[in-house]
């Protein structure tokens, strides 16, 4: 169970961040300025392209080795998770704001607004309401994605379980209650998002 609260801790600080930064990566990737939309869409595919394995050695090994400084277990998991959702979530982000009708777009540049107050005040709130359910669909894949910190000793479940199979030499009872764990956990998470996408979607109705 420690071991599930430090994956809850990790899983949400490296969402709660990658929320931050896929946002300006999905509005650049939306400019018009060809230079500034290309740069975020190498962005993109790169870091949706690498192995979260790959991230998370490089990160913990490769920066200390670069630069001499030494990014715990803990930094160097999240960052990781970071890299490769904020990806993700750039996506999620770009097609939830070209999803919201060009119809309101058009009605609030007729009332005056500007291009900023358009996207602050009308696109983003409808496009965030669409993207949710997805976006906790990513949240449960994160939780799943981030038993691989355990490569690098970050005392999640996969890790705790791994140092209790060594202990007692009883894999099939350890790695089947982690099973169990990781199930509930993800089965809560996508049952959740499902209730909040059906609730979304009579909100939209009823709009």
């Amino acid at each position: 169970m420690k071991g599930l609260v430090f994956t809850v801790e990790i899983s949400l600080t490296a969402t709660a961040l990658a929320l931050l930064a896929g946002l300006p990566v999905a509005l650049l990737r939306m400019s018009k300025f060809k230079p500034v939309s290309w740069l975020a869409f190498v962005y993109i595919q790169v870091f949706r392209s690498m192995s979260l394995y790959i991230y998370v050695l490089w990160i913990f090994f490769g920066v200390s080795i670069v630069t001499g400084l030494h990014v715990g277990a803990f930094a160097s998991a999240v960052a990781a998770l970071v890299l490769l959702n904020s990806a993700y979530m750039a996506e999620i982000y770009r097609a939830s704001i070209q999803a919201v009708d060009v119809g309101q777009i058009e009605a609030a540049t007729s009332l005056g607004m500007g291009r900023v107050a358009t996207m602050v005040n009308v696109v983003l709130p409808q496009a965030v309401r669409i993207a949710i359910p997805t976006l906790m669909n990513n949240f449960t894949d994160m939780i799943k994605d981030s038993s691989i910190v355990a490569y690098i000793g970050a005392a999640d479940l996969m890790y705790n379980t791994e140092q209790l199979v060594s202990y007692y030499s009883r894999p099939f009872e350890f790695y089947t209650a982690a099973a169990v764990i990781y199930f509930v956990v993800v089965f809560v998470l996508a049952r959740s998002a499902t209730a909040l996408e059906k609730r979304l979607h009579r909100h939209v109705a009823a709009a």
